[in-house]
């Protein structure tokens, strides 16, 4: 119990960590963008904490806690891609129009990651067994820094996709593939070609695509 409370105050440093260095990072046209991922992490904590206090229940118990605080049940994917390619020319497509909801709108929703995300993914088996309320804190965090710094970098440039690698196979859980270590090469207006991680790990299900996150090694 003493370690899940250790994990619990580290995973708090971290997100207000993530909160500050996106604060860091952001420039002041970017105030409004970074309000709102700074506000979107402080809900999600706080709805978060309730099942944080009974962590030491069963996955099962713990996961119908944060479904109930979703208003979606969704069954499918919906939104994203049919492929990991078309999922890529849609994120540089957004931030090339400096739309970030629609950039927000290629990754997996909160109630996409407990309902379809979430039971199949090995947090819910030992030896990584842990909540989904701390799964997704560690994921939006880590996902909202990564998203900031797109913005920051890239929102409203000319982007010019050349190509994308992505690992030949990825990572089965029940009905989802999760493919990690994509890097993205393309051209931002007139400058050299850059080869990148701008995102985390991709969701395929019943083949469609979404990121699971947008942490990046900007």
């Amino acid at each position: 119990m003493q370690g899940r409370r250790t994990l619990i105050m580290l995973l708090s440093l971290t997100l207000a960590a993530t909160i500050a260095a996106c604060a860091a990072d952001a420039p002041a046209a970017g105030v409004r963008t970074l309000e709102a991922a700074a506000a979107g992490a402080s809900a999600r904590d706080a709805g978060i904490a309730r099942g944080i206090v009974d962590s030491a229940l069963p996955i099962e118990t713990l996961l119908h806690r944060f479904r109930a605080t979703t208003t979606d049940t969704p069954s499918v994917l919906t939104g994203g891609a049919d492929s990991p390619e078309a999922l890529t020319r849609a994120l540089l497509a957004a931030l090339e129009a400096g739309d970030t909801s629609a950039v927000r709108n290629l990754a997996i929703s909160r109630a996409e990651f407990a309902w379809l995300y979430y039971p199949h993914a090995k947090w819910t088996r030992p030896p990584y067994e842990m909540g989904p309320g701390l799964v997704w804190l560690q994921i939006s965090a880590s996902s909202d820094k990564g998203f900031v710094r797109l913005v920051r970098r890239y929102g409203g440039s000319r982007l010019r996709f050349e190509s994308l690698a992505c690992p030949d196979t990825g990572a089965r859980e029940g009905p989802n593939v999760v493919i990690s270590g994509c890097r993205v090469r393309f051209a931002a207006a007139d400058s050299a070609t850059r080869d990148l991680q701008l995102f985390g790990s991709l969701l395929n299900r019943d083949g469609r695509y979404r990121f699971v996150s947008y942490s990046n090694d900007l």
